[in-house]
């Protein structure tokens, strides 16, 4: 009913952009306590017989490989340590256990694994070394697996001839050999039929049912070729009644653990009603989500030294821009069945009404401009004579779910449409500009990451801000709040499309993929990301060997504003000589968040090293420790510039690898 739709995060970008464990896991528990109260009230989706239940798909958590996907919304970022965390905590809240032992809710990470094209999805194959396997593709999915996932969405593609819901290595061998004995596999929509056509072309429905079945899978979704084939299947011995039992207790296993045949009363989450269903708590969970989901990735001063942000009170603000004038614009991929009662998007303000309503001191106008993409330019005049009034302009600028989503990858990375001739007009009239981006996948801004002008400038790169994302970026903006996030991707510049092939699947194949390999000039690498105050950050090393250190930080908040300090932990191998195998240049080992009140300090930053932190994944997948030189640095964003913390870390030529 009205006020009772469930709880909307900000897209998984931005929530994976807050760096920040415990937000992860609050929603994650927001998550399973409304899934809970569904189930409990018999609620569903729209179709009386499509009952919520307590089956969760999600998080998705494969890296965002290229920025083009279709579904870059959905996934958290594309480092696989980060992604990995980010689904542990997840899965932990989503999955909390009662005194009994019963969990909240059943959760199956997706898309196991490789799954980032969507042109010819499932008839697609990629050829995946052991090394990019192991360093690339199974480790997000190794961390995840500590918080016990009841197991998995199986994806469309094929790897190395396998596709994935008929693949023994990564469901048998790896899956289920080495994290979770009994973890359920449930196909993606249609995944069994596509068996039929490339790459493997079985021969028939039963044999496309079989292979499924003996090498991993439990459950067909989209397609019915189980409940129409497999008993062929067994009769022509393609598969066994063994293995369709096997699958059938896997499968109603999780159901027993989640207290689905017992009494109603065998669970504290049965008590779980309407009334926790987008709470007071959930709302405040969600908002403060919200707040640490942008990132700050410029703000220029002007001669006086005045930044453009946060926007001073009482000016006159113009609000330009397609993203700035939706709501439905601003919303991920699988956002959600309803963000509003009767499924509609507008029981939340856009952007532009947000800062209108946060701007109590001065005056806002507001104008579209132009479209997300289009060619339209009779919006132009009008904005501009906007902008020509206003003391400040933000510009909300970006790309909807016509330009990416399930099913559509971009060809493109620019700014669709009119999008950035419009900015560089507005940039033209010489106004402090703020630019808001809202995307899924990084656009390539090569145009407008400086202006030549001499007013301020500043970039937030906004993501998919969702329900609460206007108020809390409005509240930004305008100095109530300080809690800016990292980027979790690489924005590469728009050369990246012509030198890098969407399907190369090899990361380190030149000019690389991500952080980790990529070695052309960045637009704003992995990690970046500003403040409105400053910081110290002074580091000592505990302990002198390689296999087991600590090193702990004095950090402070030097500057006038509370704010919030994200520091990241690299190791890079600069120095261990020749191997046989892709190095990546550096690689995310821990993270941590802390907020600190405007002069406050704490010493409650530090991170543990072992020499696991050192270790690479060599030509064989298997993770190894060299001698030689390495390095581990800490990194950390004020209001001015990166702070570093280098540590050199020797391990000695005897190391037993």
């Amino acid at each position: 009913g009205p006020e009772k739709c469930a709880t909307t995060f900000s897209g998984p970008l931005g929530m994976g952009a807050s760096f920040n464990r415990s937000s992860w896991r609050l929603k994650g528990s927001v998550l399973g306590t409304e899934t809970r109260a569904f189930s409990n009230l018999g609620w569903h989706r729209g179709n009386p017989g499509d009952f919520v239940t307590l089956t969760g798909y999600g998080p998705n958590i494969n890296i965002l490989r290229d920025p083009r996907f279709g579904r870059a919304s959905e996934l958290p970022g594309e480092d696989p340590v980060h992604s990995g965390l980010y689904a542990y905590e997840m899965v932990s809240g989503m999955q909390e256990r009662d005194a009994a032992g019963y969990p909240k809710m059943l959760a199956f990470l997706k898309h196991y694994t490789g799954y980032s094209v969507e042109a010819n999805r499932g008839h697609d194959n990629y050829e995946v070394s052991p090394h990019d396997m192991w360093d690339t593709y199974l480790r997000q999915y190794a961390l995840a697996f500590e918080a016990q996932p009841m197991g998995v969405m199986c994806s469309y593609n094929a790897l190395n001839g396998s596709p994935s819901c008929a693949n023994d290595f990564i469901l048998n061998k790896v899956m289920r050999g080495m994290w979770k004995k009994d973890a359920l596999v449930t196909t993606d929509c249609g995944a069994v039929n596509n068996l039929r056509g490339p790459p493997v072309n079985a021969p028939s429905d039963a044999a496309a049912a079989a292979m499924t079945i003996n090498n991993g899978t439990d459950i067909e979704m989209g397609s019915t070729l189980f409940n129409s084939s497999l008993m062929a299947a067994v009769a022509q011995n393609l598969t066994t009644e063994a293995a369709v039992s096997q699958a059938a207790k896997r499968a109603l296993r999780t159901h027993f653990e989640g207290g689905r045949f017992d009494p109603e009363n065998a669970t504290e989450w049965s008590k779980i009603g309407l009334e926790a269903v987008n709470s007071t708590l959930h709302q405040q969970i969600q908002f403060e989500a919200a707040l640490q989901s942008f990132v700050l990735l410029k703000n220029d001063a002007d001669k006086a030294g005045k930044t453009v942000l946060p926007i001073a009170p009482g000016r006159k603000v113009a609000v330009l821009g397609p993203q700035g004038m939706t709501t439905s614009g601003l919303l991920s991929d699988y956002a959600g069945d309803q963000q509003c009662y009767g499924g509609t998007t507008d029981c939340w303000p856009t952007i532009a009404e947000a800062i209108a309503a946060a701007n109590t001191q001065g005056t806002t106008t507001m104008a579209k401009g132009v479209d997300v993409a289009g060619r339209d330019a009779s919006g132009i005049p009008g904005a501009l004579a906007l902008a020509e009034q206003a003391d400040v302009v933000v510009l909300v600028m970006g790309n909807d779910k016509t330009q990416e989503h399930e099913g559509i990858d971009r060809r493109d990375t620019a700014l669709p449409g009119l999008q950035e001739s419009f900015v560089l007009q507005v940039l033209a009239k010489g106004k402090p500009t703020v630019v808001v981006l809202t995307n899924g996948g990084a656009l390539a801004i090569d145009n407008l990451v400086t202006r030549p002008e001499d007013a301020p400038y500043a970039l937030v790169e906004a993501f998919n801000p969702s329900v609460a994302g206007p108020r809390a970026l409005a509240a930004t903006l305008l100095g109530a709040e300080n809690r800016w996030g990292r980027l979790p991707y690489t924005m590469y510049p728009h050369s990246y499309v012509q030198e890098q092939e969407m399907t190369n699947y090899d990361m380190a194949k030149a000019p690389g993929r991500t952080y980790r390999y990529y070695t052309g000039t960045p637009l704003f690498e992995f990690g970046a990301g500003l403040s409105y105050t400053r910081f110290s950050l002074s580091c000592a090393r505990k302990g002198q060997g390689y296999r087991q250190f600590r090193v702990e930080c004095h950090a402070q908040n030097t500057g006038g504003m509370a704010g919030d300090l994200v520091v990241l932990a690299f190791h890079s191998a600069d120095g261990i000589g020749k191997v046989d195998h892709p190095v990546p240049l550096r690689a995310l080992r821990n993270f941590t968040r802390v907020s600190l009140g405007a002069g406050e300090a704490t010493n409650s930053v530090g991170f543990d090293f072992t020499s696991d932190d050192l270790a690479l994944v060599n030509a064989e997948g298997q993770p190894t420790l060299y001698p030689g030189t390495h390095h581990i640095f800490l990194r950390a964003g004020g209001s001015v510039q990166e702070m570093t913390t280098t540590f050199v870390i020797q391990v000695p030529e005897t190391v037993v690898v």
